[in-house]
Parts: C-alpha cells; sequence; structure tokens
C-alpha cells in the first residue's frame, strides 16, 4: 500500500516533506565551524572565536561539533565544549592545570588517571567547569570541556543532618 492509495493526496505529501525539511534545518550547530580559527588571546582552533571565552583553550585544537553545545558566549557562556589535540593526555592534563588560573577558575579537585578530571570554580562562584582527558587511540587527547551554573552551595565536612518532621 503506497502513500497516495492510503487517501493522502499531493497537498499532504508536500506538507510532510517541508515540515520535516523545516525540522531537520533546526537541528543545525549553534555557530559555522568553517568560520575564523581564531580564539581568545589569538590561539587558533576550529571554534568560534567570539562565543567561547574566558577559559583555556590550547593552539591547534579541532572541535568536535557533533559533541559541542554551547549556549550564551563570551566569558558566560554553558555547555559542553569537546575537541581534540595532538598533545598527550598528560601534557594536556599540564596545560589546563596551569592555564585555567590565568583565565580567574580556581582549581576544586584533579584526578590524574587513564581518564583525567580536573574541576575549577569560575572567579565569581557562578559557574563550575569540569574538564575530562582521554588519550586518543594512536596519540594525542580528547578534552570534554562542560561548564555550567553552580548551585551556590559549599562543601562542608560535617554531616548533613536530616530535616525535622512535622506532625501531621
Amino acid at each position: 500500500m503506497t502513500f497516495a492509495s492510503r487517501g493522502y493526496g499531493r497537498f499532504t505529501r508536500v506538507l510532510v516533506i517541508a515540515l520535516a525539511l523545516t525540522g531537520l534545518a533546526g537541528c543545525s550547530s549553534v555557530w559555522d565551524s568553517s568560520a575564523s580559527k581564531t580564539s581568545d588571546n589569538s590561539k587558533t582552533g576550529s571554534g568560534p572565536p567570539t562565543q567561547i571565552a574566558g577559559v583555556a583553550l590550547p593552539e591547534g585544537y579541532s572541535l568536535d561539533s557533533n559533541r559541542t553545545i554551547v549556549l550564551g558566549e563570551g566569558d558566560r557562556w554553558i555547555g559542553r565544549l569537546s575537541y581534540s589535540v595532538n598533545s598527550s593526555a598528560d601534557a594536556m592534563f599540564d596545560f589546563v592545570r596551569r592555564e585555567m588560573a590565568n583565565y580567574g577558575w580556581t582549581e576544586v579537585a584533579v584526578v590524574r588517571a587513564e581518564t583525567s578530571q580536573l574541576t575549577f570554580l569560575s572567579s565569581a562562584g557562578d559557574r563550575v567547569a569540569s574538564v575530562l582527558i582521554t588519550r586518543s587511540t594512536l596519540y594525542g587527547s580528547k578534552v570534554d570541556m562542560t561548564v555550567a551554573p553552580s548551585t551556590g552551595s559549599t562543601v562542608t565536612t560535617a554531616p548533613r543532618q536530616a530535616a525535622p518532621r512535622t506532625a501531621r
């Protein structure tokens, strides 16, 4: 049984195709990754030059636009920035750890392992950056940098006590 034999006319088929194409157009990237390859502080990469600022990005990084999602711009952006670089995971770990402080980020937690993780708090205390670094199969490394709003909570060493229950 074909589309036309089900009673759908030419107009309906055209409408369905137009809606499908409109939906696909809405799935386009946030930016054109073929745009200028210069980012903040004249570092090169294939990312957006004006949308991402305020974080350490190495020279020659290659943006993975399929895994990257960025909301906002400048030094107020949030989201995930995923890229690869032709530097070892150990070199990237040292780079991120050293350079994030130059952008006003304070180191909160660090784990150097097969998949290394670095966590930073912005100087204003309103954003948290989590950086995961993994070794690539042959050479180089892959980096996922996630920046999110901070909840404003502080870490305490005392155990939390349950809230008192009210009688009903």
